[in-house]
């Protein structure tokens, strides 16, 4: 709600300081209009993503209990990503939007806050979008994470999970403004995607909790994920 009502603040301030100065324009005014600008097209961007927040649930292909499904995605190197890889590791699988998300990033730094916490309890975190390659590395640079970040751009593994939302208002993760430690997409356009999912899964591959975002702009907070990994593996 703090981040909200800067936004709306900054946007009634930017508004105000482009009239002023349309009416005495200078070369001063002019930047000035181009950095009030920032706020109103940040807030143009989260209004937009509150009238799309709620995606379509109940297609989800596994459940808790069941063993999980095969997965094979692609590194941000390029290189060819299998479960295999890492069987007999505890894993928090993570489906989300895209690097281009500001609540995905912020979910992703929050795990990356939490780090110590998963390696209490040995579990490694496995990220996926359906972002290129390239777009998936930058995003790990740019946000500074240790995750795994992988690429399924054809969505065959968000498909194959049952966990895509098949139309929805993103932003393209090689393009994304980055603003206040956050990324905000400039191109917008209706297409397929993730819709964020938490899948944790224990070292035999079996499904522990699910947790499935029914708006995208909430997710799990630190307490509920810590519970979560408590009843999952804890004697």
């Amino acid at each position: 709600m703090f981040f909200i009502a800067c936004l709306v603040l900054g946007s009634v301030v930017g508004m105000t300081a482009i009239y002023f100065a349309i009416r005495a324009p200078t070369l001063g005014s002019i930047v000035g209009v181009f950095l009030a600008s920032f706020p109103i097209l940040m807030s143009i961007v989260f209004y937009t993503t509150f009238k799309e927040s709620k995606p379509p649930l109940g297609d989800i292909q596994v459940k808790v209990g069941d063993a999980i499904m095969p997965i094979t995605a692609v590194y941000g190197d390029g290189e060819t990503f299998r479960l295999d890889d890492l069987q007999g590791q505890r894993i928090l699988l993570k489906f989300f939007r895209g690097a281009w998300c500001p609540y995905c990033s912020m979910e992703l730094k929050m795990f990356e806050d939490m780090k110590p916490i998963f390696e209490r309890f040995d579990v490694k975190i496995v990220a996926l979008s359906n972002d290129a390659p390239m777009a998936a590395l930058k995003h790990q640079q740019r946000d500074q994470l240790t995750h795994l970040l992988l690429s399924d751009p054809e969505l065959k593994v968000i498909k194959q999970y049952g966990v895509e939302h098949h139309k929805a208002l993103g932003g393209d993760g090689a393009s994304s403004l980055t603003l206040f430690g956050l990324p905000f997409p400039t191109k917008m356009k209706y297409k397929p995607m993730a819709i964020p999912t938490s899948i944790l899964i224990d070292e035999k591959g079996i499904v522990r909790w699910i947790d499935q975002a029914e708006d995208v702009r909430l997710r799990a907070s630190e307490e509920k994920l810590t519970a979560a990994l408590k009843d999952a593996f804890t004697d």
